[in-house]
Formats: structure tokens, C-alpha cells, sequence
């Protein structure tokens, strides 16, 4: 072979190697940075990074001998049966089996070296494109995956894979043609401290080394550990809960009195909407106010707050996600279902009493709205369980003829149809001869970067800024044409933010890592005193007298909102406590008022026999 034909076999080869590497780091881009930063300030954990490395490595290389071993002694044993049956032991058959053999060792790099670029670009792509640090939503949103998800996670995904199998395959041919453009004869590299090392089983030795690391990778960056332990928390006995004994204050029939005259409900929950995305004039995080219209609502009626200006209230444990959300904010209690991974569950929480069930008791016609399927996370079963509530989802208004059959973006459609719908359900509910309750659920401002249509500005840098200034025009237009409405005097609106927006490195909007998400920081933040995001509340035409100094420097969670809102509908609420939720407007303390986040969150989300028994009751 040629000096040139060495020159151009070695350079293909080296830059499959310089090239695979590449790809890996970029794949372990947060990790890296991690790792590296160790090197600043030598210490005992850079030491612990370098023995755990070596050992790493080490365990690769002996790992990789084993499977190389165990195939070139099948390989062998296949090619020498074939032999002795045909009875041909010439050259050509032995040049055969050798160049055999290392196409078996090629093949096998190929396929480590697919599975782990696949694995490790999966990965990123799951840290920006979902809550990953947030271990209890993603715990619980595993357990119970039901109904349609934003389509765009199977198509980003199938991507993925697409592209890591046409770059993994350029790898497999590029250097089997270079290998048997020159006969298989001379694929080896030579070194002063091992006479050659085959380059094919240089390959296979990375490729064993980059699955390792994509495990190994997956292992860290994606929580396992975490999960383990949230698994392990979550599946101890049940044990009698004296917070739960103390603390939790069961509704009845009688627990909430209604005024003569009963005022109708509409409530907005606006997905991931934070007082925090104001600007920091009104104790904000944003240099540009991205929720100027929410901020005038806000300041022109009620808005309970944990400043001087607007604010709203935080995110305990088994509240910071939609569904969770909407029972902690309609019936007092967190998400800490067991039962939820059962897939043919037919009641949610059923021992519970939630504000549809109290609402249908007192006789209110009751709808609501999603943008997107009913049935995910069991939406649909929480809202039929409590009020027997009529749902209007996606597929509602497909088979109505109000969306042609193949209608689908992002979570279903968007906020912009929501809201034209919800004025339809309204005229209707206005025509019936009793009060009425309207739920609507937004989509648009859902992680990683929410969701433009073609009225949405896009003048910010970023595409979910521009998505939360589009929702809160949408929401202040909404509330205008309520206005201009007939029964608009006797209802009364809440507007709020079904939960924190879960923010990763790749989407967060605040410009730093210091408020990346609602709990991961935490310890950094020393618990929610010091962490000013919190998701908003407008309280619009409530039906109740209160001293003004019950509004501002509050801290209160989403149980609070369930006796809140009967009293905004002017009920008289029994000692003014449903669940675990205070009235605010009494100006008697809530729970987080009263004992520390941590605290809460320990007692809340403890395995016990009064959550239990209302989750079993049927």
C-alpha cells in the first residue's frame, strides 16, 4: 500500500474517532462543564474525580476484553466448524474468516456506538425539554400517563434517534470501505508502548466506553438516584398522620354557606403564569414587565401577594404540576396518589370534597374547558369524580364539527380558539336558568418555550417571552369582552397560575441559573422566603368585605385558593379553613404562615392512612 493510501486510510479513521468524540461531548455538555469546573480548585473531590475516572476507565477496558474475547472465540469456533465440514483450509478461507472477524468487531463498535449516541443526545434533549429536576412532577407524571400528549415530543424524539442512526452508519461505512479498500490488511495503529492495536478493536473499546459513559451519564444527569429514593419515600406503609389529624379540615355539606342571590364562577388557569415575569418595579424578575396587562388587573382588583406590589403564592410539594395543580387549588390536598398508576383507574381521590362537588350541591351548572385532551393525567376522571363537571376538550369540539378532524398544535389547539370557545360556553351557560361555573386551562406558555400563533408578537429574544406577552393580552382581551357581557356584575373571575414554570439551563427566562425552578434550588434559597417566584392571582367583582392589610406580604400556597374563592363568591365558610387551605380574605394565618416550606412539604406528602382512606373510598 502506498505512503498516500496509509495517509488517507489513517486520516479517515482518525476523524471517525475526532468526530465521535466531539458529538460526546456536546451530548454531555452540562456534565463536562461540571466535571471541569472540579480542576479550578484542586481539593478532595477533584482527587475523588480522578480515581472514580481511572476506575471508570479501567472497568471499560476489562469489560470491553470480555465481549471481545467472547466474540472472537465464537467467531472462531463458527469459522472453524465451517471448515472442517467443507473440508477447505486454504488461504482464501482462512483470509476469509480472518476479514470476518473483523467485520464482527466493526459491526459490534457500530452498535455501542449507536445505542450511546442515541442515549446521550436523548438525554439533553429530555434535561431542556422536560422538568427533569424536578424528580416528584416527573414521579408522578410517569405513574399516570394517560391521554394526548404536545405531539412534538414523538417528533423531536424520532429525530433524534433518525440522526444519531445516519451519523452512527457514516461511521460503520466510512470505515469499512476504507478498511477493505486496502484489504483489511493494515487497519492497525502503531505505538511506542504496544507494538499495533487493531483499529477495529479500537473502535469496539471506545464504543463499550461510550455506552458505559451514556449509562453512567443517564445515571447522573438524569436523577436515577433521586427517583430511587422518591420511589423508596413513596412506598413505606401508611402510618397515621397527626398533621393530617390537626391540620386538614374535611368539607361537608354544611362547611360552605351560599349568599341568596349565588354569583357565577369563572376560573382562568393560565399554564406556568408567574407574577414573577413582571418587571422588578413591581418586585418582578424581568428587566421588561412581560405581563403588563395582568399587572393593571392585578393592581385594579385583588391580588394576594407576598410583596408590596403583585405577587402570588408558591408551589408546596404535590402542587407544582397541572393536574396537581387544579386539586390542591379546588379541594385543599396534594397529589400523592398511589393508585395513580393504575391505568383503568375510575375515580380520583373519591373520599375527597372538592369546590365542583360543593358547587354542584348548590346547584351550578358546571363546564370546563381544555385546549387539549381531557383524559391526560387523569384530568378528566378528577373533574367527573367531584360534580360529575361536563368537559369540552379537543375531541369535544372535533366531533362537534367546531375543529376539522386533523386539527393538532402543540398541546391540541391554542389559546387563541380556547378563548373564542370559551365566549361560545358562556352565551350558553348564560341562557340556562342557574348559576354557573366555566374552568378554562391554557396551554401556550407550557415548557420548554411555549407556543406562538399568528397574533403573537416576537419581538423578545426569546420564544416563551414572546409567548407570555401574547397570554396576557389574550387574557386582558378576554376579560374585556366579559365586561361588555350582561352577567358580567354577577360573576366572579379568578385568574391564576396553575404552577411555576419549570424552567431548565436551555429555557429559563430570568437570565441566571439562581431561579431555575421552584424546589431545586431550595436549599440554596433557604426555602421560599427567599425565593421571590411565585405564580400569580386575580381575583375579579369578588363578593366580600376585607381590611386591605390581608392582601399584601403574604405567604400562602395553592391550597389557600379553595376557601379563597367561596369567599369571593360571598359564602360564609365554616372557621374559614377547607382542607388545608386558609381564607385569605379572614387575614388568619395559612399554613406557611405558620411552620416552615420543608416542614409542610415532609407532613403533606407522607405516606398515611387519611389520605389513603380518601383515595380508596368509593
Amino acid at each position: 500500500m502506498s505512503k498516500k493510501s496509509y495517509k488517507t486510510f489513517y486520516f479517515m479513521n482518525v476523524m471517525i474517532l475526532l468526530i465521535s468524540g466531539i458529538i460526546m461531548l456536546y451530548a454531555l455538555r452540562g456534565s463536562i462543564q461540571q466535571r471541569l469546573a472540579l480542576f479550578k480548585d484542586f481539593s478532595f473531590d477533584t482527587l475523588k474525580f480522578i480515581v472514580k475516572t481511572a476506575v471508570f476507565l479501567f472497568a471499560g477496558f476489562f469489560i470491553s476484553f470480555l465481549i471481545f474475547k467472547f466474540a472472537t472465540d465464537f467467531q472462531s469456533s463458527v469459522s472453524e466448524q465451517t471448515v472442517q465440514k467443507s473440508d477447505l483450509k486454504d488461504e482464501s478461507v482462512k483470509s476469509k474468516n480472518s476479514k470476518s472477524k473483523k467485520s464482527v468487531m466493526l459491526i459490534l463498535s457500530w452498535i455501542f456506538y449507536f445505542i450511546s449516541l442515541s442515549l446521550l443526545v436523548l438525554k439533553r434533549w429530555a434535561v431542556v425539554r422536560f422538568p427533569i429536576d424536578e424528580i416528584e412532577v416527573v414521579y408522578f407524571t410517569l405513574k399516570n400517563i394517560r391521554g394526548g400528549v404536545d405531539k412534538t415530543i414523538f417528533l423531536e424524539s424520532g429525530k433524534i434517534v433518525f440522526l444519531c442512526l445516519i451519523l452512527s452508519l457514516i461511521f460503520l461505512f466510512s470505515a469499512f470501505f476504507a478498511q477493505k479498500k486496502n484489504g483489511f490488511e493494515h487497519f492497525y495503529f502503531k505505538f511506542h508502548f504496544l507494538k499495533k492495536i487493531r483499529l477495529n478493536v479500537l473502535f469496539f473499546i471506545l464504543g463499550v466506553l461510550y455506552f458505559l459513559l451514556s449509562l453512567f451519564s443517564l445515571y447522573k444527569d438524569l436523577n436515577v438516584r433521586d427517583f430511587i429514593n422518591v420511589a423508596k419515600v413513596y412506598s413505606v406503609p401508611a402510618v397515621d398522620s397527626e398533621f393530617y389529624i390537626s391540620e386538614y379540615v374535611a368539607p361537608a355539606e354544611d362547611s360552605v354557606i351560599f349568599p341568596e342571590k349565588k354569583k357565577n364562577l369563572i376560573v382562568i388557569f393560565m399554564e406556568s403564569m408567574e407574577s414573577s415575569f413582571s418587571d422588578t418595579k413591581n418586585f418582578g424578575l424581568m428587566e421588561k414587565n412581560l405581563i403588563p396587562n395582568l399587572t393593571k388587573l392585578a393592581e385594579e382588583n385583588i391580588n394576594f401577594s407576598n410583596t408590596d406590589k403583585i405577587g402570588g403564592g408558591t408551589d408546596l410539594s404535590g402542587t407544582g404540576w397541572t393536574v396537581a395543580a387544579m386539586l390542591s387549588k379546588f379541594s385543599g390536598l396534594p397529589y400523592n396518589l398511589r393508585g395513580a398508576a393504575n391505568p383503568d383507574i375510575k375515580k380520583f381521590l373519591p373520599g375527597a370534597v372538592t369546590l365542583t362537588d360543593i358547587l354542584s350541591w348548590n346547584g351550578y351548572t358546571q363546564r370546563f374547558v381544555f385546549g387539549s385532551d381531557k383524559h391526560f393525567a387523569s384530568r378528566d376522571i378528577l373533574l367527573e369524580t367531584h360534580g360529575n363537571v361536563e368537559i369540552h376538550d379537543i375531541y369535544w369540539y372535533k366531533k362537534n364539527n367546531l375543529l376539522p378532524q386533523d386539527y393538532s398544535v402543540f398541546w391540541g389547539f391554542e389559546d387563541k380558539k380556547l378563548y373564542e370557545f370559551a365566549k361560545t360556553e358562556l352565551s350558553s351557560l348564560a341562557d340556562e336558568n342557574a348559576p354557573f361555573f366555566l374552568g378554562l386551562l391554557t396551554t401556550d406558555t407550557h415548557m420548554p418555550q411555549g407556543f406562538l400563533c399568528e397574533d403573537c408578537p416576537t419581538s423578545e429574544d426569546m420564544q416563551l417571552k414572546n409567548a407570555i406577552l401574547c397570554a396576557d393580552r389574550q387574557v386582558s382581551d378576554f376579560i374585556d369582552w366579559c365586561k361588555a357581557q350582561i352577567w358580567y356584575e354577577d360573576t366572579v373571575i379568578v385568574i391564576m397560575g396553575d404552577h411555576l414554570f419549570m424552567a431548565s439551563e436551555d429555557t429559563n427566562p430570568f437570565g441566571g441559573e439562581k431561579y431555575l425552578t421552584a424546589h431545586r434550588l431550595k436549599s440554596d434559597l433557604e426555602g421560599m422566603d427567599d425565593n421571590p417566584r411565585r405564580w400569580i392571582d386575580v381575583f375579579i367583582n369578588a363578593s366580600v368585605s376585607f381590611d386591605e392589610n390581608v392582601l399584601k406580604n403574604r405567604k400562602f400556597s395553592s391550597f389557600d385558593m379553595f376557601p379563597t374563592i367561596f369567599a369571593a363568591l360571598g359564602c360564609d365558610i365554616k372557621e374559614n379553613k377547607l382542607g388545608f387551605g386558609m381564607n385569605l380574605f379572614s387575614g388568619e394565618k395559612t399554613l406557611c404562615e405558620r411552620f416552615s416550606e420543608d416542614f409542610i412539604n415532609s407532613k403533606i406528602m407522607e405516606r398515611n392512612i387519611q389520605y389513603e382512606t380518601m383515595e380508596q373510598v368509593e
